[in-house]
């Protein structure tokens, strides 16, 4: 039996082999007017910034993904394999949420034609002692919380807050010149990172193409607001709903489920390595240690249902990280780029 250790948060990785290159991240950001008629003199720096991508009227916020699988032939001719994915998953509120509380309008583009959207799925969370799969397209409400940006992320029934995220840093980097010359961090902490590598000495988009006018990226720092148990399947079969596969039926209380073998994190989980808490309704065991993602969290087991499913917490407050693409210290910044940064990319692409 194995114990799978799904998480939602950016899992880059680059991997290459013979004269195929594959290429892959996982991941979501633009400016002008606000389009709202609110003045913005009572809005914090944060917001004005966050709102200067945001809004429809300013193009959205967009965050690149991708999967890139790439070859030459004997010529040197460059393909892209069928399974390959560049995009963006998209974003935007239609007015400011200093008038109210705004719903969040999604959706993905591919960056290139040649491309398709790959089939996308949110993760499962416990939520007041019961499972949620989390919506897609994201369903969200976007509202100001003091100085910052709060956003409650809802289940596939549209009402249900799975998850509130609160954004307390929002800075715009401008870009110009060459695209190969933009700054370190967007390339090392972002997918678009991905296009600066070549293969046989072919390169993936066009090393003379300059950014558009106006083109920008902005960084957003965020965290938890209230303890976050994230599940999955602990064990064969995979499922997707919101019953997901528990790691025993016959036991039902955590007392007796250790020792347990953990096949995923390598190691034997004693009653004595974690505490017996209740946490979102359920009565769950979480590790003492950290499990070492991204984001710092804990492994979690917990009783539903009459039996111990798996999962792992963040702890509210925690800030939201990802990994850089070629591995190495997670940081804090997400990475959001605006409609004249995508249409650049666009206009660039080798593929």
């Amino acid at each position: 039996m194995k114990d799978y250790k799904k998480r939602m948060v950016l899992r880059p990785a680059i991997l290459a082999a013979s004269s195929a290159l594959v290429l892959s991240a996982c991941g979501g950001g633009s400016s002008s007017d606000s389009g709202s008629t609110t003045s913005t003199s009572s809005l914090s720096d944060a917001q004005k910034n966050f709102e200067s991508f945001a809004l429809t009227s300013n193009g959205g916020l967009h965050y690149v993904d991708g999967s890139l699988s790439f070859s030459t032939n004997s010529a040197g001719a460059l393909s892209v394999g069928s399974n390959s994915t560049f995009f963006t998953i998209d974003s935007s509120v239609a007015q400011s949420p200093s008038a109210g509380t705004q719903s969040q309008i999604s959706g993905a583009t591919s960056l290139s034609s040649a491309l398709k959207i790959p089939t996308l799925t949110n993760g499962r969370q416990v939520v007041n002692g019961a499972v949620y799969v989390g919506a897609y397209p994201e369903l969200a409400r976007f509202s100001y919380v003091g100085p910052n940006v709060q956003a409650d992320y809802l289940a596939t029934d549209g009402s249900t807050v799975i998850r509130t995220l609160l954004g307390t840093s929002y800075t715009v980097v401008s870009l110009s010149g060459l695209i190969s010359a933009s700054p370190s961090e967007l390339l090392t902490n972002s997918a678009l990172g991905l296009l600066t590598n070549t293969i046989n000495g072919q390169s993936l988009y066009s090393a003379q193409a300059n950014w558009q006018a106006g083109a920008a990226y902005i960084k957003v720092v965020r965290q938890t607001v209230g303890d976050e148990l994230f599940t999955y399947d602990c064990v064969s079969p995979a499922t997707t709903g919101a019953s997901p596969t528990p790691c025993s039926t016959t036991i039902s209380t955590l007392e007796s489920f250790f020792p347990y073998a953990s096949t995923t994190d390598g190691k034997s989980y004693k009653l004595s390595d974690g505490q017996i808490v209740t946490l979102q309704g359920v009565r769950a065991w979480v590790a003492n240690s950290v499990l070492g993602g991204s984001t710092t969290d804990y492994r979690m087991y917990y009783q539903y249902n009459g039996g111990i499913y798996a999962g792992y917490m963040v702890r509210s407050g925690t800030t939201i990280q990802i990994r850089p693409l070629g591995g190495g210290t997670p940081q804090a910044n997400y990475y959001f780029l605006n409609n004249a940064a995508v249409q650049s990319i666009k206009s660039a692409l080798n593929f």
